[in-house]
Order: C-alpha cells, then structure tokens, then sequence
C-alpha cells in the first residue's frame, strides 16, 4: 500500500478501532456506575428503577458499539478497494509507458534516419514535425511514468554523478541548449540522473512552449550554505514572456493558470522529483524570461 491510499486505510483502521474502544469503555463504566448504585439502593422501588436503566445501558450499549463496528468495518473496506483501485491505475500506467518506450525510440531513430537520407525539402519539413511530434508524445510518456511512479511511492536511483556528465548526455536531447559553469563542472553530488534529466526536459518544454521563449541557459554555480558545507546551483534562464499567474498555485497538477496553459503535471514533476532528491526549487520573473532554480548539497 501506498501514498494517500495506505493513509487512508491506516486512518480507518485507527478510526474503528478508537471509536470501539472508546463504546466499549462508555458501556462497561455505565454497566459498573449502575450496579454500584443498586447496590447501595435500599428500595424495592429504586432498585427496580436501576435494574431498567442497566438493562437499557446493555441494550443500548451493545447497538452503539455495533453500529460503530459495522461503521468501522465498512470505510475500512471501501478504503481497501480504493487503494487496490489505484494501485491497478498506477500500474497501468507504469506498464503501458513501459511497453511504448521501445517503439517510439526506434520510430525516433527511423525519422532521423529518413532526415539524413531524403532531400527532398517538403518531405524534410514534414518529418521534422513527426518528429516534434514523436518526441513530444515521447515526453508525455516519461512523465505519466513519473507520475505512477510517484504515486506508488518508489524509490529513485540515486548515484554519485557530476553536472558535466549531466550536461553531456543532455545534449544528446536537448541540442539547443546554452550551459555556463561558473564552478567546477566535476562537482560530485547525489541525483538520479534519469529523474533529473526529466526535470530538465520538463523546464526547457514549459519554457519553450508556453513562455515562448527562443533560447534557454543552464548557469551552474555554487552557493555557500550556512552550515559549513556548500550547495551547487542550476539556474534555468529563458528569454520568454515569463509568468503572470498565482504563484502559490505553480506546480499544483491537473489546474489551469489560463486556457493556454498546460496541465500543470511537467512542474508538479518536477517538484516532486526535486523534493525526492533532497533538493530546494525556487521560481523567479526576471527583467526578460522566467527562472527555475535549483539546489543540491554537494560531497567532496
């Protein structure tokens, strides 16, 4: 179980067995505070007065507590079928972003081929945009794989990697990209460099598709913390229109800032993947474009 399912379930299973306890104390102090009193009592008539109200305390008592049993018992089932609910959903979703990662890599490196070998200059335009296409459909599938992932709680790869090393298999993906070091570039720190390649693509995207912007920089540099150790910065620099929403509201799934705007999943990623990895994210308007920055504890 896992997530907000395994809350709720152990919530409910909390809730019932607090709720019966605390019936069965009511009943039981009742019962006791009710023969103490007939024993006391010297009357026929008080007697018989107390002997009602215990046999209504019984009665009374044992239908309190089997309402709330059966209360107990019936959200602890309908949480239970709500996490095997969505667990089924995540692991769908992990399974068919799984499956179609082949096809569309090697439909991928078909497009690029047919760009290298055609010559035709109408057919060159159409396979570029198959190829947007191709790759933006390619990165929607790497974030709903990120999504379930997140959603059932797994575990990132972390690995010691260096922002060069970053940088050298990004540009394999991101081919337009400016990256300024204004600190050593073999700086060791500990990310999972797929997760973290992912938040890289989500930002330049965002950049690119919904801030219009024309070119992105990754500056990369460090910052002194207060505790005696040192951070590594990645600020992420566009020259696009930058954001004019709520900012309280940036990285909250599935809302809408304006009827142009995305769904908000690529950022909620992103801050996800940031917090896993014991990092700090901050959002930022500049005098020209929007920045994202980032930051990592560093080991020597």
């Amino acid at each position: 179980m896992k997530g907000s399912a395994k809350i709720r379930m152990l919530f409910s299973i909390a809730w019932l067995v607090m709720t019966v306890s605390l019936g069965v104390w009511w009943w039981v102090l009742g019962i006791r505070q009710a023969k103490t009193i007939s024993e006391i009592s010297v009357t026929n008539e008080s007697y018989n007065e107390l002997a009602r109200v215990s046999w209504m305390l019984k009665w009374e008592g044992s239908f309190f507590i089997s309402l709330l049993t059966l209360g107990g018992i019936t959200l602890t089932v309908l949480s239970y079928r709500d996490q095997k609910r969505s667990k089924l959903i995540t692991d769908f979703f992990s399974t068919v972003t799984h499956e179609m990662k082949t096809p569309l890599a090697s439909l991928q490196l078909q497009i690029e081929a047919l760009l290298e070998d055609s010559k035709n200059k109408d057919l060159q335009v159409r396979l570029k945009k198959l190829w947007k296409e191709n790759n933006r459909i390619e990165s929607q599938m790497a974030n709903a794989f990120y999504l379930a992932s997140l959603m059932q709680g797994e575990p990132l790869f972390v690995e010691s990697v260096t922002p060069k090393e970053i940088k050298e298999s990004f540009d394999h993906k991101e081919t337009n990209l400016k990256w300024i070091f204004a600190s050593d570039p073999n700086t060791k720190l500990f990310l999972d460099k797929k997760a973290f390649e992912s938040i890289l693509k989500n930002l330049v995207e965002n950049a690119k598709r919904h801030g219009n912007a024309s070119s992105v920089e990754i500056h990369v540099q460090m910052k002194e913390n207060t505790i005696a150790n040192h951070k590594i910065c990645f600020c992420i620099q566009d020259n696009g229109k930058g954001f004019s929403g709520n900012w309280k509201q940036l990285g909250v799934p599935f809302l809408r800032h304006k009827q142009t705007s995305g769904t908000g999943i690529g950022l909620y990623i992103v801050k996800k993947l940031v917090e896993k990895m014991k990092g700090d994210l901050f959002f930022k308007n500049t005098e020209v474009g929007f920045l994202v920055q980032m930051e990592f504890d560093t080991y020597s």
